[in-house]
């Protein structure tokens, strides 16, 4: 999904929940419950919906909710080409020890945030093995 919207600069804010429960911010978003599945997030972010804009927040290979809001890094020397998205994405992961999954777009770059650091303009194949290192952990 990932790489799909990326080469369609389309926006995409995904958190991978660990041991954090982040109840009050799934609450901000719409209860989905639904399996993960590409097709799924290409629909969400992929069109102009409601759920576009906000975060779609995953568990355990479930969808848990979208269109979540976020708080904002706090983190002063943040890139000025970063928008709310990535400031979103830091912001959570300074506050959780979830992992976020970011497609920028602007550039399509995709990244991850990890404890208030990003890991840059990431191949698909770096962020299949990110993703997998960081989540079976």
């Amino acid at each position: 999904a990932a790489e799909l919207l990326s080469e369609d600069k389309r926006g995409m804010l995904v958190i991978f929940l660990r041991n954090n429960n982040l109840q009050d911010i799934i609450e901000t978003g719409t209860i989905l419950n639904a399996d993960l599945t590409a097709s799924l997030l290409v629909t969400i972010f992929k069109f102009d919906t409601p759920l576009h804009d906000g975060a779609t927040i995953v568990r355990n290979d479930k969808i848990i909710s979208a269109g979540c809001f976020l708080p904002l890094s706090e983190q002063q020397d943040i890139k000025k080409s970063f928008g709310t998205r990535h400031r979103a994405s830091l912001g959570i992961t300074e506050q959780s020890d979830a992992v976020v999954l970011v497609v920028s777009e602007e550039t399509g770059n995709i990244s991850v945030a990890i404890k208030g650091e990003f890991k840059l303009r990431l191949s698909a194949e770096e962020l299949e093995r990110l993703l997998a290192q960081e989540l079976n952990d």
